[in-house]
Order: structure tokens, then sequence, then C-alpha cells
């Protein structure tokens, strides 16, 4: 179970709680139908950011939160926190409002702008 953040004040203080981000290969869940979250294109990629009391908890509630919106969670990659992936000169300008919205939503799970593609790469 994912615990939620706390709703007020410093996110981070009360449950001991970090705000990480990972960039997620999303596809759509083949059983659902009329998918079109991604037009007709084939899945995306999308920075995600949430409240977790660790990487693992993070995870989890990516992959919960991306069959919410039915998606399969394919990958889920450069899982850092927010604020030492924010500490490079070249972190997505998204963060910025990721990173407030976070602040200001703590319970929920910040998904970025979709970045889709066309084709698979599969035979």
């Amino acid at each position: 179970m994912i615990s939620p953040a706390p709703s007020s004040g410093d996110p981070g203080k009360l449950l001991n709680m970090q705000l990480w981000v990972g960039k997620a290969e999303l596809r759509a869940n083949p059983n659902c139908k009329n998918f079109r979250r991604f037009g007709t294109d084939k899945g995306a990629f999308v920075w995600v950011a949430a409240w977790a009391s660790s990487q693992a908890a993070f995870e989890a509630r990516v992959k919960v939160m991306s069959e919410s919106l039915d998606c399969i969670l394919y990958g889920l990659e450069e899982v850092e926190l927010l604020d030492a992936k924010m500490q490079g000169q070249d972190y997505p300008e998204e963060f910025i409002d990721m990173r407030a919205t976070a602040n200001r939503q703590p319970q929920d799970t910040v998904f970025g702008p979709f970045y889709t593609w066309s084709q698979d790469d599969t035979v």
C-alpha cells in the first residue's frame, strides 16, 4: 500500500517523504477498448514526479497510477530525487512546473507532457 503524502506544509517533513522523478515508458493496455490517450501513436515517454518514502515506493506508485490511466508501465528509467536531478544544467524544463505542482498537491502523482511515438521497434 502506498502511503499518501501529507496534505499541507512541507510534504517531506511529516512522513519522511522525498520528491522523486523518473522517465516512464507507457503503452496502451490492450484490454482497454477505445484507448485514445496517445491518439494513433503506439506509446509515450513521460517524466513522472511523486512524493515517496523510497525509490521502491516511488516506482510502485508510478506503476499503480499508470494502470489507472489504462496504460502499462514498460520501463522506468533515470529515477532520482528531483532536487538532485535539477542540480545539473540539462534537466527538462517541465521539472519546474512538476515540482511546483507536487508541492501544492503532494498526494498526487504528477505526469509531465507525453512524448509519443508512432512506430514500434518490435519485428
